[in-house]
């Protein structure tokens, strides 16, 4: 073999092949321009270069020197222990979401404890619910959570007690009026030794549209409440812009929301303890009908009156009492004080509870079950002071929760007899109750209710200030005369 030739034939192929190559070359022009570009895309991160796009060859990161297995499994340990690390607290942060969420469900729709709720309902013809508006519902809302038993205690307004934190003492709504809701919480708890978790305070318009959400409620009207119940329906409409009408008859009635709301509001022919207790009678059928609403009842009921009121109670709150509603019903119901008696304080008309400490003592055996409560030094001093200034420092028998002062009375009482009623007719119609009979009957509150407050001078505070002393003040400042129907009514 001629080696010689065989090398030069070696020559000419690759001669050839590097030709076909350049030409190829020259035909793409960019390859090798774009091969260099892909090239330089790259970021170097410490000891490794990352490429935006592979060779076919390589994955997308490279190793720019020679690695130290040591330190690799090193950086391996240690990113292990931070994912480790970083997972512990993920799971601790859940814990701790679950637990406050857990607690607060407890709280409020638990199986132990109880759940008190102060409800203040006040006559406010502006829309204001805070300081300066008149509390004429003072009552006392405790649920049992673990057996859903629901207690209801009606504050009587009128009762002498420790108003503020100077020492100042009055009639109990008094607090409210000067301090909204906070300082009648604060008079609350003081008085009664309680520790109230929430409040609500609402107006009556509030309380007239929930009724009609629910459906109204039946209600046995007396003759003596017929003959002033048209009257209130009349002005509760000129209130509340909620439309109603009259009612034909006594005897048993389908009262809508206006309508509740006036019965609830008579106390011409009898006391506030009567009327405190026709409270918790609308209170009580309300429930019944909640219970037996749908879900979708009580949700717009939720969603309509909460909006409504001032209360520290949220929709997050109502909405699963809502689910569990039919758990929940309306147990005993009372007055407090238990025993007491009434007589005036200076200018002042009041209820006297005989005394404080003993009637503490049975509010929290009715409230809260325990029957060996023991009051506070603090009860035991306002006990001491209420005693001092009327007088009376003997514990006295318990009275009816709708009547009766439970002692002997001292001074100007509340005057047990009927005043002069509008006689219905034996066919009572829509227009037996006009402008004029509406303005008598309205119009007819007498000393049966309690003054104005006072300074401690005796001189008139809030409202009613500038009237003259010789002029006794009257509660024509909550239902004020009428002189025509109002919207709705018929």
């Amino acid at each position: 073999m001629n080696y010689e030739d065989e090398l030069d034939r070696m020559k000419a192929r690759k001669k050839r092949r590097s030709g076909k190559e350049s030409g190829h070359a020259d035909r793409n022009p960019d390859r090798k321009q774009k091969a260099e570009r892909r090239q330089r895309e790259h970021t170097v991160r410490g000891d490794r270069t990352y490429y935006n796009a592979g060779d076919g060859r390589n994955p997308r990161v490279r190793r720019n020197e020679q690695q130290n297995s040591a330190k690799l499994k090193a950086d391996k340990k240690r990113k292990r222990r931070y994912r480790r690390k970083a997972n512990l607290i993920k799971l601790t942060v859940l814990a701790l979401v679950l637990l406050g969420a857990f607690f607060m469900l407890k709280q409020r729709t638990g199986q132990k404890g109880y759940w008190t709720i102060a409800v203040f309902g006040v006559d406010s013809r502006d829309g204001n619910m805070g300081k300066g508006a008149l509390s004429d519902v003072e009552m006392i809302c405790n649920i049992n959570k673990a057996t859903g038993e629901i207690k209801l205690v009606s504050v009587y307004r009128d009762t002498y007690l420790k108003i503020n934190s100077k020492g100042t003492y009055h009639k109990i709504n008094e607090a409210y009026f000067k301090g909204g809701h906070k300082q009648a919480l604060e008079a609350l708890n003081e008085n009664l030794d309680l520790k109230i978790d929430d409040y609500a305070t609402f107006n009556w318009k509030a309380v007239a549209d929930a009724i009609n959400i629910l459906g109204g409620v039946d209600v046995e009207i007396t003759d003596s409440e017929f003959a002033y119940i048209n009257g209130f329906i009349t002005e509760t409409v000129n209130s509340t812009g909620v439309g109603s009408h009259h009612l034909k008859s006594a005897g048993m009635n389908h009262l809508d929301g206006v309508q509740a709301v006036s019965y609830a509001r008579l106390r011409l022919m009898d006391t506030d303890y009567n009327r405190t207790e026709r409270q918790r009678k609308i209170v009580s059928l309300a429930m019944e009908k909640a219970k037996s609403a749908d879900f979708a009842t009580l949700k717009t009921l939720a969603t309509a009156v909460l909006p409504q009121i001032s209360t520290s109670v949220g929709i997050d709150d109502v909405l699963p009492m809502a689910k569990g509603i039919s758990k929940y019903h309306i147990g005993e119901t009372a007055g407090f004080p238990f025993s007491r008696t009434a007589m005036k304080i200076g200018k002042m008309d009041c209820v006297i509870p005989t005394t404080l400490e003993s009637n503490v003592i049975q509010l929290h055996q009715f409230l809260y079950d325990q029957e060996n409560y023991s009051p506070s030094s603090t009860v035991k001093n306002i006990s001491a002071k209420i005693s001092q200034d009327s007088g009376l420092s003997e514990p006295g028998e318990n009275a009816p929760s709708g009547g009766g002062s439970g002692g002997k009375k001292k001074g100007n009482t509340p005057k047990e007899t009927e005043p002069p009623q509008t006689e219905p007719s034996v066919e009572p119609s829509t227009e037996e109750t006009t402008a004029e009979s509406t303005e008598e009957v309205i119009s007819e509150t007498t000393e049966e209710e309690s003054e104005a407050p006072t300074k401690e001078d005796g001189g008139l505070v809030g409202p009613g200030a500038n009237l003259p002393e010789s002029k006794p003040e009257t509660e024509s400042q909550e239902e004020p005369e009428t002189e025509e129907a109002g919207p709705g009514v018929s």
